[in-house]
């Protein structure tokens, strides 16, 4: 499957794609420990509108990569700028249909290639505490657990984490 996976830089085009496959993730991923009215509350926010995701994809500092096959995108990941030499891993998600075949990795691989040529000293990411599949990716990586917290998610307060990684 993974010969037949080719990563491209995104364009404005595919943000309707990117707000569809990460609003399945969410569903798919946070439906055990985020109320459904507080996941629909969220989805429908500024962070995955589509105006949203077409500014990231335009601006020359982000990175967005799209993971598309047989001609259609599966998967996608956002890089942005957080503070100075420092990057926020902000969206990464897989169509869970083919999650689990190493496309999530071949994104992170090639956003990492991209930030070592910006010069790029870490990067951070965010991660729902109970999301236990993401954290272990996250690690697999080699992201280290920075910091414990909660953080709001419509009217319920859940479990968050924090992640870096020092290139």
């Amino acid at each position: 499957m993974m010969d037949d996976v080719h990563i491209r830089r995104a364009v404005t085009g595919d943000a309707e794609r990117l707000k569809e496959i990460g609003v399945t993730g969410w569903e798919t991923t946070y439906a055990g420990f985020v109320e459904p009215e507080n996941r629909h509350k969220y989805l429908n926010g500024a962070f995955w509108s589509v105006e949203r995701l077409r500014q990231i994809i335009g601006d020359p500092s982000s990175i967005t990569l799209v993971a598309v096959m047989n001609d259609g995108t599966i998967g996608f990941i956002t890089v942005e700028p957080h503070d100075a030499g420092e990057y926020e891993l902000t969206r990464l998600y897989v169509d869970p249909d083919v999650r689990g075949g190493g496309i999530g990795q071949r994104l992170w691989g090639t956003a990492l290639e991209d930030l070592r040529q910006r010069d790029v000293t870490s990067v951070l990411v965010n991660v729902f505490g109970d999301n236990s599949a993401g954290r272990r990716f996250y690690e697999r990586l080699g992201f280290g657990l920075t910091l414990e917290t909660t953080t709001d998610v419509g009217t319920q307060t859940v479990y968050d984490v924090w992640y870096r990684l020092e290139l």
